[in-house]
């Protein structure tokens, strides 16, 4: 059965209204599919898929430098070259094989948050990260952020749209969701001010209530609060029994679902755009935003298509690339990729194209637009 989202994203967008001062929003399409990861695996293969939105030469070797270069982005705001991604979501079926759940993309906001929200900066050139923890298999009441006002787990959530409002869960328990399952993730909007990335991600904390609250004394920049929404087709999905979803690092509970930012911006149209008060004052559509509206495209998919998989990666494929051991936890599962590659996926980002091309499955026009 067809997704119709209109009145869904109306229904988020009302949520979202509530609970933040301000923001704006952009829709993204399916720029690629691969083990690629130019953040956590720059120049190597990534030890599992990811689905990535944005700037169209995102590569296994993607700085904030090269990413200027793109000819376009799969997201509305032309001005905007970053690169979003998460991992890629598949159906494994009792024989084994997988079939990969239908996407198109995401929505990324993005948000004034915090206490500090008038000080909020752009990101810097060169600056990128990682919210979410691809080895979690299960739900962890600890760490918490500072003031220990909420474990960070709850970062990751999902809403299952049904055809009555379900409740978000921190895992992913429920799939049997007419309209799709959102698979959701805050990112840390506190910044030390020095240091663009750091392997383990302590160049950035969370807010307090990681959604809203106060940056910690080791973290006094505060950021623009960077949100995804990923929505999955898991209707779309012929079942079988005994078959189950399962996230590409082999993670069935979404414990260790993950977003990772890599900063493409036109520094002067965010800087710009966030002066205005188009995510710091007042809510905004694009539209009602000069400096974004000036580089909108909305006809994604022509305007920006989606690169070729250059490993088989998609459609139905007999085993998870990059050899993760699918698990239900509750213990923690390292990511190391295949024998030969070495840990954490360390062979060569040319392995990536030893694969043929894939077939496609249906997937979702960027955004909220509905499904093929």
């Amino acid at each position: 059965m067809s997704i119709r989202l209109q009145s869904l994203a109306l229904l988020v967008l009302g949520v979202l209204v509530q609970n933040s001062a301000a923001y704006f929003r952009m829709s993204c399409s399916r720029m690629r599919i691969g083990r690629i990861d130019p953040v956590v695996n720059f120049g190597k293969v990534s030890p599992h898929v990811h689905k990535i939105s944005g700037a169209s030469n995102i590569s296994p070797n993607s700085t904030f430098q090269t990413l200027q270069t793109a000819n376009c982005t799969s997201c509305e705001i032309q001005a905007d070259k970053s690169a979003y991604w998460t991992p890629t979501l598949y159906y494994q079926y009792p024989n084994g094989s997988l079939l990969e759940v239908p996407n198109g993309g995401m929505t990324v906001y993005y948000l004034g948050r915090g206490d500090n929200r008038s000080a909020i900066v752009p990101f810097p050139p060169g600056f990128r990260m990682v919210s979410g923890d691809k080895t979690l298999r299960s739900y962890h009441t600890t760490p918490v952020t500072y003031q220990q006002n909420r474990p960070i787990a709850d970062r990751v959530s999902f809403a299952c749209l049904d055809r009555q409002p379900q409740p978000e869960t921190p895992l992913m328990t429920n799939t049997q969701c007419i309209n799709g399952l959102r698979a959701q993730i805050q990112f840390q909007s506190c910044w030390d001010g020095t240091n663009l990335y750091k392997p383990d991600n302590s160049h950035v904390a969370y807010l307090s209530g990681i959604d809203n609250g106060v940056c910690p004394p080791s973290h006094p920049v505060p950021l623009i609060h960077l949100f995804y929404e990923v929505l999955y087709g898991v209707t779309d999905v012929p079942r079988q029994p005994g078959g189950r979803f399962v996230f590409s690092q082999g993670d069935l509970s979404g414990a260790g679902f993950h977003g990772d930012f890599l900063n493409g911006w036109d520094e002067g149209v965010l800087k710009e755009a966030i002066d205005t008060g188009c995510a710091v004052d007042q809510d905004n559509t694009i539209d009602s935003c000069a400096p974004l509206l000036r580089s909108r495209v909305q006809d994604l998919e022509a305007n920006c298509p989606m690169l070729p998989d250059e490993e088989k990666v998609g459609g139905l494929i007999a085993k998870l690339p990059g050899c993760p051991a699918i698990t239900t936890g509750p213990e923690s599962v390292p990511d190391l990729g295949c024998p030969g590659e070495g840990a954490g996926g360390s062979g060569t980002a040319a392995a990536v194209g030893n694969g043929t091309s894939t077939t496609r499955v249906k997937a979702r026009r960027g955004g909220v637009s509905g499904w093929e």
